[in-house]
């Protein structure tokens, strides 16, 4: 594969449009920055400093930070990339066990030595894939979510017609499923404008 071919494919995941690269050693920082050039086309590198003023510039990017040992900035930058909800690549280059421990769980980011010996595009592309996971759990909790809030409306909603109205489940269910076709909404939706019609909500 060409050279310009490598490049169309890394650059071809929806949530990297550029990687910055940040470390707390600048030679670090340059030969990292080197390794991404030669398969990425946008690698910019940065200062820990430097962050906040590319991210205002961006919404796209994907993180990748070396840094000496787990510290509070470091842990700053995490949060950061988290926020951002940018896929992260944190190389550690004194890596021990009690370093891990400072820093938020793993379950949004890569996390591994300096000295890996795997190409840092393979961790990019992992981080991105880490990312878009994480991404589509929080998507199906939210919706998870606002279906168990819709099935406690429509079973407030039913509990309320079946007592003012003399109703048993089955006509009160049937009665909120009418009115929601009727008025092309959720069931839901008929069931939450029903209880803030009663202030029951």
């Amino acid at each position: 594969m060409a050279k310009s071919d490598r490049k169309q494919v890394a650059t071809n995941h929806k949530d990297t449009s550029q990687i910055l690269v940040c470390s707390d050693c600048t030679r670090e920082q340059a030969k990292l920055t080197g390794e991404l050039a030669a398969r990425y086309d946008n690698v910019i590198g940065c200062r820990f400093s430097q962050l906040a003023a590319l991210t205002a510039q961006t919404q796209d990017s994907a993180l990748v930070i070396s840094w000496a040992r787990a510290d509070a900035e470091l842990r700053m930058l995490v949060d950061h990339a988290d926020s951002q909800r940018w896929p992260l690549v944190v190389l550690l280059r004194q890596l021990e066990h009690q370093d891990i421990d400072r820093l938020p769980a793993p379950n949004g980011y890569v996390l591994l030595p300096a000295d890996s010996a795997t190409a840092l595009s393979v961790w990019v592309e992992r981080a991105c894939q880490v990312r878009d996971n994480q991404s589509q759990m929080e998507n199906a909790l939210a919706t998870l979510n606002r279906r168990l809030e819709d099935r406690r409306l429509v079973e407030q909603a039913k509990g309320l017609l079946m007592k003012h109205q003399g109703l048993d489940e089955a006509q009160a269910y049937r009665l909120l499923r009418e009115a929601a076709m009727h008025n092309s909404q959720s069931l839901g939706q008929i069931a939450k404008n029903l209880l803030l019609s009663l202030n029951r909500i």
